[in-house]
């Protein structure tokens, strides 16, 4: 089996980086196995570039390898905003959401959970090779109420929503009623959703809603979760403040996104229930910049203004509390770049090893594929990238593309700039690697 060596691989599980070998099998990793039991990285071994067995090896000294990044709440296919923007070519929209893609994958995610838009259509194009993008675990659109944080229509606008293309993207449904509900969710599960995503309080960017608003009934939330439940999969939800993520739990559901003003009362029923909670804390950062803030409906500025320190506050409490606290970074718009800065704004909220894990082993157990990829483990997809530096000392590193200079998906080479010969030696072991009979 070829091996991958490194002296510091992070496995995404929080324990510290060890100096190692990842041992492949096609597209999954067969083995990871410490220094002291790694054949060919102690005196006396066989001469570099060949393990103890004779097998192939790659040494990445002086590169760290950990898992392919996991983006819990992506918004890919949200290249155009709500209204108000001049329409666009059907082939301009579709270009930008795969350039978005493209980008996620060159910035070291290997897998994404997009939650509110991208369309089956998409996912079966990246699943064909037909485009360049991470592993999409797609929720279809976000089931919101009239007048909920889906409903993008301007005032006295009653007629439908429109933002959708089949086959490419749909934003949001709005719906009213256990019966409308039901039927949304059935829907986005036939389109291939692996998940539900619903909004159950109102939001910083919708206009008819206030932030603190409760969306829903327990009900209607009900059916949507039995729905979901019914094909084996879960419900999750925007939720910003205590009394939606309660409702949210009363009906349910599994997962919280943002749950920035969830006080410690509601986070006690968070861990309780088993559920989990994906953090935002880029985009609320970014609410800060004066740019961005004057952008926000004056009514919300100073919910704004204390949205970073509340989910900072609400992230080392839940982590405390041992809840899943999973990462996301929500992005929007054209050309999304940077989404590693997630990443790099909690470690700063917690520590370096931490926020790793919780973009990858973490995010894996939200997901529910854990048992595939998000941790360096054996039986597992062969989802890794290599970084020039050290991760855990300049968290940094994971903002910039340029310094995640190998991304692996699957056992298979989807960005290399290593520099030659290491980049064509790693390149061709994996190739033939993929190519070889499984092991065993």
């Amino acid at each position: 089996m070829p091996e991958i060596r490194s002296r510091n691989i992070i496995d995404g599980t929080g324990k510290p980086g060890f100096a190692g070998s990842i041992h492949l099998s096609q597209a999954r990793i067969a083995q990871v196995a410490t220094a002291e039991t790694t054949a060919g990285m102690t005196a006396g071994t066989p001469a570099a570039g060949t393990t103890r067995a004779g097998a192939p090896a790659v040494d990445l000294d002086g590169y760290t390898v950990m898992p392919g990044l996991i983006d819990a709440h992506s918004h890919l296919a949200s290249v155009i905003q709500p209204h108000g923007s001049p329409p666009q070519a059907l082939a301009v929209l579709a270009a930008e959401i795969f350039r978005n893609l493209d980008t996620a994958l060159d910035e070291g995610f290997t897998t994404v959970r997009e939650l509110s838009g991208l369309d089956g259509g998409a996912v079966q194009a990246a699943a064909k090779g037909l485009i360049r993008a991470p592993r999409i675990l797609p929720s279809g659109p976000m089931i919101s109420q009239s007048c909920g944080h889906g409903d993008w229509r301007p005032g006295f606008g009653h007629g439908p929503w429109q933002e959708q293309w089949p086959g490419l993207m749909q934003g949001s449904v709005l719906v009213d009623g256990t019966s409308e509900a039901l039927r949304a969710a059935r829907m986005a599960l036939r389109d291939g959703a692996t998940q539900i995503k619903v909004a159950i309080s109102g939001g910083f960017s919708s206009d008819c809603d206030e932030l603190d608003d409760v969306q829903f009934t327990v009900d209607e939330l009900r059916a949507i979760v039995g729905a979901a439940h019914g094909q084996h999969k879960y419900v999750t939800a925007h939720a910003h403040h205590s009394e939606s993520v309660q409702l949210g739990i009363s009906a349910g559901v599994e997962c919280f996104e943002h749950a920035t003003f969830a006080d410690a009362k509601t986070l006690g029923l968070v861990r309780e229930r088993g559920a989990a909670i994906v953090a935002t804390l880029w985009v609320v950062k970014h609410l800060q910049e004066p740019a961005v803030l004057a952008g926000v409906r004056p009514r919300l500025r100073d919910a704004a203004q204390r949205a970073l320190s509340a989910m900072t506050s609400m992230v080392q409490q839940a982590v405390e509390l041992g809840i899943t606290v999973g990462s996301g970074s929500d992005m929007t718009g054209p050309g999304q770049s940077g989404r590693g800065q997630e990443i790099v704004v909690r470690s700063s909220v917690t520590d370096p090893l931490e926020a790793i894990s919780a973009a990858t082993g973490q995010n894996a157990k939200i997901l529910r594929i854990a048992d595939q990829t998000g941790t360096l483990a054996a039986g597992l997809l062969a989802d890794f990238i290599v970084l020039d530096g050290d991760p855990v000392k300049e968290p940094e590193i994971l903002g910039d593309a340029d310094r995640i200079r190998l991304v692996v998906q699957a056992g298979e080479v989807s960005k290399n700039t290593l520099p030659e010969p290491l980049a064509n030696k790693i390149s061709r072991l994996l190739a033939e690697n993929l190519q070889a009979a499984p092991a065993g």
